[in-house]
């Protein structure tokens, strides 16, 4: 088989390409004063998080919650002393207020979360953990937090160190850009 061969093991399936056509791509396509390595790095910046939020997203299965949807549970663990309007999650998540009443539609028909009316503004909603969501999020943790160590097991200690000086300096240039904040 040739190097530019690709095997199909069914005739619907797309070979894999690699990065070298998208490279490709990226140099008859991209702005005159885009940076084409960048632009490659970045492509495989997004496949990563494609594919870390996959891993998970596999991890969770069991529990049978996807990661984006924990996420919104953590961000109530972790806020529980303020009131969280959807609107508020939706920001903080980076969705659109849609998204996020979906997600706490799903939470809230698997008691994980509940909505209540403020007592000042009755149109005003806040979101809570109920105690089965504490207890859930409580028991889906362990599993969650050796998800993420997971994705590290590959590096060594002084590429850790490197990795997370590279990933902390491009985590704050993002949320400068989007005015956001985790």
């Amino acid at each position: 088989m040739t190097k530019n061969k690709k095997m199909y093991t069914n005739e619907d399936d797309l070979p894999v390409l690699g990065v070298e056509p998208y490279f490709e791509l990226i140099q008859t396509s991209s702005l005159d004063n885009t940076d084409q390595e960048d632009a490659k790095l970045g492509l495989m910046l997004l496949w990563l998080s494609d594919y870390v939020l996959d891993v998970m997203d596999i991890e969770l299965a069991p529990f049978g919650i996807t990661e984006s949807k924990l996420d919104l549970l953590l961000l109530l663990t972790l806020h529980s002393e303020r009131r969280a309007t959807p609107s508020a999650i939706a920001e903080r998540l980076g969705i659109t207020r849609a998204s996020a009443t979906s997600m706490i539609d799903w939470l809230e028909k698997r008691n994980l979360v509940v909505r209540n009316h403020s007592i000042e503004d009755r149109r005003k909603i806040y979101v809570n953990l109920t105690d089965e969501g504490r207890t859930f999020v409580a028991e889906i943790l362990p599993t969650y937090w050796s998800s993420c160590a997971s994705n590290m097991i590959d590096l060594e200690p002084d590429e850790r160190k490197v990795f997370e000086k590279l990933v902390n300096k491009l985590l704050k240039s993002i949320q400068r850009r989007l005015e956001v904040e985790r």
